[in-house]
């Protein structure tokens, strides 16, 4: 099962350049159980949102993206995804935490990961999928 994260939902605002495919994966995830999301996506943008936002807005937001997002099944952060991911961070020789939290849990499933970053492209193990790649296969 391909694993979303925070390029998936960050998509998900009207003004986002990337709101199409987003909203495209939501359609296929409706139609579908083969995906997941990352629970560390949404402290990613929770934790991301905190310098520009009030905790009322940040809230909202969280709130928001539940409801669009509440048919994906999510994939909690847990203990086992944190030391996955120190282990990667430190493999790597990155302090990219988050984007090492999102490539834990892809591990911790089947491995791919649905994501315009290249930096998984540097994470043993890992395969990535684009956005728009993964909207022509869906």
């Amino acid at each position: 099962m391909p694993v979303l994260e925070t390029d998936f939902l960050l998509g998900l605002r009207k003004k986002d350049k990337k709101y199409g495919l987003s909203t495209a994966i939501l359609e296929t995830a409706a139609e579908s159980s083969e995906l997941a999301i990352c629970g560390s996506a949404f402290v990613e943008v929770g934790i991301g949102l905190r310098g520009s936002l009030g905790r009322t807005e940040i809230i909202e937001t969280l709130r928001s993206l539940y409801a669009l997002t509440h048919s994906i099944r999510e994939i909690p952060l847990t203990n086992t995804i944190l030391l996955s991911a120190l282990e990667i961070e430190q493999e790597l020789g990155t302090t990219n935490l988050f984007d090492c939290l999102h490539a834990a849990t892809a591990k911790s499933h089947d491995a791919i990961i649905v994501s315009d970053d290249p930096f998984y492209d540097d994470v043993p193990d890992i395969k990535r999928i684009t956005l728009k790649d993964f909207t022509r296969a869906g």
